[in-house]
């Protein structure tokens, strides 16, 4: 049966009006760990302030532990403020360790006008600008381009002209600023989501000097258990060559040396075909072909399979596979399921001696609304039993199992988006259900 909605991120539990984009793992332990969007001046994505919040359960989601922020951004007011977005977990089982990845933007910097870089000089300096005038951070201290130091920055990112506070650069305090576009960054943690680390910026190893906004998941990364690349860490990953038009594409990143280096692959459907004969590159897309957030799941042998957003009028879920660890993707088409362009949640569970996969999403074709969670004994090819666990208002979620075979499901369940709800079930609960 499934359980009553838990109001699990709310401003009743945390310090922020608004939740959105969840996460959720559960680790070889037993602890549930979820992350989610803390948004505070409104429930729109960056600009906004957007914080990293954290819970955790140690009894399989019957009781949950204080909300706590992860992942700390700068500002006081939404237009000048940072923030950390969409959050994506991935857990090593074998290394005990947890992997949090999102997308840090500094004020004003969202989607539509994320410049086109790294933000980062050939040197690995991270730029940051002031009026016509260009510095680059480096060990706490703000350059010149004549290689003088003129500012000193200190871990809030607080700008420092001798002992005097003169700005901040994420939140256009003083007029200083990074370079404005979006940075991936990492966090981890070594005991069971309790602590994490100091986020670090990827970006310079994933991302390439023409995209522009770049963004993680949403949901959950894998590590692959099968095959030639077995032990590789992969998370989906979209990005934007151009945000005007705007253009989205959907790729993954992987890690061979246990999430110390990422690499990105090519993008999802970089090999389709218009009209059957004219190649579609990634670079310039019309807007039925753009595709975004995606969720994945391994096949016995160590294939991906990669299940996409996307703004194809058929209005259906589109899937890919890899044979090559997530570098490239075959065969782009779609399923039958249906689709409203929002995110989708994907996840291999055990269902007895068998492997089964779930898909949840918003499942009609025009609203975020009707959330059908779908199981299948083939791996998405076809999925012959399903059921409604939320009708009307229902946008992004995440899922995971756990210890004792619960099916741990967070959810938005208005978009309002002033809580982010949890809720347990079965796969009996979808195999039983008289509509199926």
């Amino acid at each position: 049966m499934i359980s009553k909605p838990y109001p699990l991120f709310s401003k009743e539990r945390g310090p922020a009006g608004n939740y959105r984009i969840p996460s959720i793992v559960c680790t070889k332990h037993g602890t549930l760990v979820a992350c989610a969007d803390a948004r505070y001046f409104t429930c729109r994505d960056n600009p906004n302030r957007i914080d990293k919040a954290i819970c955790r359960s140690l009894d399989n989601g019957k009781t949950w532990q204080d909300m706590f922020i992860a992942v700390k951004e700068c500002g006081n007011d939404m237009n000048f403020a940072s923030a950390a977005i969409d959050p994506c977990l991935v857990y090593d089982e074998d290394a005990d360790k947890l992997f949090m990845l999102y997308s840090h933007t500094p004020a004003g910097v969202g989607i539509l006008n994320s410049m086109k870089g790294t933000g980062f000089d050939d040197k690995g300096r991270q730029i940051v600008c002031r009026d016509k005038e260009r510095y680059f951070l480096e060990k706490g201290y703000l350059f010149d381009s004549d290689g003088k130091p003129k500012f000193t920055v200190n871990e809030n990112f607080d700008v420092y002209e001798g002992d005097k506070r003169v700005g901040n650069i994420r939140t256009f305090d003083g007029g200083f600023t990074e370079y404005r576009t979006s940075y991936l960054y990492i966090c981890e943690s070594v005991d069971d989501g309790v602590t994490w680390s100091n986020p670090v910026c990827i970006s310079t190893q994933v991302k390439s000097d023409y995209m522009c906004f770049f963004g993680c998941g949403p949901g959950v990364g894998i590590k692959i258990g099968n095959g030639a690349f077995k032990g590789r860490l992969v998370a989906p990953v979209y990005f934007t060559p151009r945000y005007w038009p705007l253009m989205e594409c959907t790729a993954c990143i992987f890690s061979d040396d246990g999430g110390k280096t990422w690499q990105t692959g090519e993008a999802v459907g970089e090999h389709r075909k218009r009209l059957g004969i004219f190649k579609v590159g990634h670079k310039f897309l019309f807007d039925g072909e753009r595709t975004s957030e995606s969720q994945l799941i391994e096949l016995p042998d160590g294939t991906l399979r990669i299940f996409v957003r996307n703004h194809s009028p058929r209005r259906k879920v589109a899937i890919a596979e890899s044979t090559d660890g997530g570098q490239s993707w075959h065969d782009y088409r779609f399923t039958d399921v249906p689709q409203c362009i929002c995110q989708i949640s994907a996840i291999n569970v055990k269902d007895g001696d068998r492997e089964a996969t779930l898909l949840l999403n918003a499942s009609d074709p025009k609203k975020r609304e009707n959330g059908v969670i779908r199981l299948s004994y083939d791996y998405g090819k076809t999925f012959p039993f399903s059921l409604t666990i939320k009708q009307g208002d229902f946008v992004y979620s995440s899922m995971c199992q756990a210890k004792d075979g619960t099916i741990c499901v967070l959810y938005e369940g208005s978009i309002k988006h002033e809580t982010v709800d949890f809720i347990t079930l079965t796969v009996d609960d979808i195999k039983n259900n008289e509509s199926n």
